[in-house]
């Protein structure tokens, strides 16, 4: 091979492009650097560490790919093939030579205060809270990399802080909403949250008739959307909605998530609130850097630098039981030995089953049918694995049969932030045909029933001004994605239509009268419940979604205190659960933005039950008083 520094790019996650400058000299890889920057934070880290270092010190791209970044591995492998053939050389040889020898290690045995399965958000919340209790933690994650679900996260959680609110303008449209919301009928409130719902009554009309024109929030109007966001029916004509107390737990508590988080380290953008789609309310505390990997590594920094053990490439495959008390976890590392952990507490915060397909159709009983090939907008460790260790204690489940599809998903690979995904009030959701079909504005399901409805397909239509409101994107990977034919771009709607096989009068005609709608401040067709901006200046942008696998409703069923519950509703002593690996909160259908303000709750008050219950039983054991 001819020596030199070959510089090539790498498809990464999602739609960015990897530039990578491979130095071969005398016939070997000399070195592999990766300029990641364009790549997703937190998806794909491992990666960027680990093959680099393999291929060099091996000489060899029969190497594997890093379990839950396929994609980003895959890059990396071929950016090298490429320089290797750009130099002369025969990649497919390269892939053909020997793989790197996996050493083997010995078994270990370990005693803590604190075990918890699963590295995402809410573990190492859990994880987090228990050390600032001054208890020993061991973490365990069966991938290379922590984060899980939450790194994928557009990063927006919600909080009612109507002081914080009150300095942003209301949106044509979100009185009307809440006029709406005073308006449903009591009869149709089911019994324990009737008094509430009359308190938030009392508010909205107060608020209305004041003609104040700033973002109206509260606790209770976060509850009570909470509430009737997760109200649904399965096909068997089974109603189901939020369990009462652990509705009222996250909302009255989820502020002080946000403070904690803040104290830890996660800096917010105080000058924009926002909201994910299907939030039905904007009150989402959004972090300067992009997506939930803002949370991770603040979290997971902090957890490492305060003594906390984090165990990679270790998956938990039982719990130990004795005389009914769960007492730790045996787990496996991926060179086959065995890592067993006695522990006083154990917490679940494995996530749910959204990328195990044949689970998700297994319990499946809202949706007519989910396809084999459904794509999912999960990692790819998100399998189930918490919810099969509950069952082992003999766990209660709840909500099993809910499955949430996010409707504004990548429709080749599930993932949520390529194209231009904007905040919903300026969404333009238009099918195949060039026609509006949905408000925009409303639940995920029901976008997502309604895409399906229209044939899977659809697109989003933006202009310029309204994809300066993008999330996580940037000018580099929009160019990046038209050039690769997964984004759109016109300087007409007629030129943007002809592009993506629609009616150009159709698609004209749909924008003049969504913009009209805006002018008028009505929306007579779909009845959307915000607006926000017209759609009018070039260029104009087309992105393709279809509908994906999201979020699991159900899980094990837990107390207000995070307790795991058995079918008898009594508590399973020594074991807790947060996040998506419970159930009971969300009911039918998740608001967007719930689930970060969910794990980051529930994962403090796991590690808070936890400690509060060793201390109250040395205090028992010592004879002192309770505290």
């Amino acid at each position: 091979m001819k020596s030199g520094t070959y510089n090539v790019k790498a498809k990464g996650h999602g739609s960015s492009f990897m530039p990578m400058a491979v130095t071969i000299e005398d016939d070997k890889i000399a070195s592999i650097k990766v300029d990641s920057t364009g790549e997703t934070s937190g998806i794909a880290d491992e990666v960027f560490k680990r093959l680099p270092k393999q291929i060099v010190e091996n000489q060899t791209l029969n190497v594997d790919a890093v379990s839950g970044a396929t994609l980003s591995s895959n890059g990396v492998i071929a950016g090298v093939a490429q320089a290797i053939n750009e130099a002369g050389g025969d990649s497919n040889e390269w892939k053909q030579r020997n793989k790197p020898k996996a050493e083997s290690g010995a078994n270990e045995e370990f005693t803590t205060d604190v075990v918890i399965v699963g590295a995402g958000g809410a573990g190492l919340t859990a994880a987090a809270r228990s050390l600032q209790h001054n208890k020993k933690v061991i973490v365990l994650e069966k991938y290379p990399q922590i984060g899980g679900n939450t790194s994928r996260a557009g990063g927006p959680m919600n909080a009612a802080e109507p002081e914080w609110q009150r300095g942003f303008k209301a949106l044509t449209g979100e009185k009307e909403t809440l006029e709406k919301i005073a308006q449903t009928p009591i009869d149709q409130i089911d019994p324990e949250y009737q008094e509430d719902f009359k308190k938030l009554q009392k508010q909205i009309n107060d608020y209305v008739a004041s003609g104040a024109d700033y973002l109206f929030d509260s606790t209770l109007l976060h509850e009570i959307q909470t509430y009737l966001g997760g109200k649904r029916t399965d096909l068997d004509g089974n109603e189901i909605h939020g369990k009462y107390e652990l509705v009222t737990t996250l909302v009255n508590n989820v502020l002080d998530s946000v403070k904690w988080l803040t104290d830890l380290g996660v800096e917010f953008d105080r000058s924009q609130v926002t909201m994910p789609v299907g939030a039905l309310w904007r009150r989402g505390h959004k972090p300067v850097e992009p997506m939930g990997f803002a949370f991770i590594h603040v979290l997971g920094d902090w957890v490492r630098e305060h003594g906390g053990r984090i165990l990679t490439e270790t998956r938990a495959q039982h719990l130990i039981i004795k005389n009914g008390k769960v007492v730790g976890v045996e787990a496996k590392r991926v060179d086959g030995s065995k890592v067993t952990i006695h522990a006083k507490a154990t917490i679940l915060t494995a996530g749910g089953f959204g990328a195990n397909m044949k689970m998700v159709q297994k319990y499946n009983n809202y949706w007519d049918k989910i396809n084999d090939d459904m794509p999912t907008t999960n990692s790819p460790a998100i399998t189930g694995d918490g919810i099969d260790l509950g069952l082992e204690a003999g766990a209660a489940l709840t909500g099993m049969g809910f499955i949430q599809m996010m409707p504004v998903s990548d429709p080749v690979t599930g993932e949520i932030f390529t194209g231009l995904q904007t905040p919903p009030e300026n969404f333009i959701m238009v099918n195949q045909e060039g026609k509006r079909f949905v408000n925009e504005f409303a639940e995920r399901d029901t976008l997502a029933k309604a895409a399906i409805a229209n044939g899977g397909l659809f697109y989003l239509i933006a202009d310029n001004k309204i994809k300066d409101t993008a999330y996580n994107t940037t000018q580099e990977s929009i160019d990046a994605q038209v050039e690769a034919g997964t984004l759109y771009r016109d300087d007409t709607l007629e030129g943007l239509a002809k592009q993506i096989g629609m009616d150009p009068d159709t698609l004209v005609a749909t924008i003049n009268k969504y913009n009209s709608y805006v002018d008028a401040d009505d929306d007579p067709e779909f009845h959307k419940s915000a607006f926000n901006l017209k759609c009018q200046v070039a260029p104009f942008y087309a992105t393709p979604r279809k509908p994906a696998i999201h979020h699991t409703m159900g899980g094990l069923t837990i107390d207000k205190q995070a307790h795991v519950l058995d079918k008898a509703g009594e508590i399973i002593p020594g074991l807790y659960s947060a996040g998506e690996n419970a159930g009971g909160l969300h009911a039918g259908n998740r608001l967007g933005g719930n689930s970060l303000a969910d794990i980051f709750t529930f994962g403090r008050i796991a590690a808070d039950t936890a400690f509060a219950e060793r201390e109250t039983a040395a205090d028992v054991t010592t004879g002192a008083s309770a505290k």
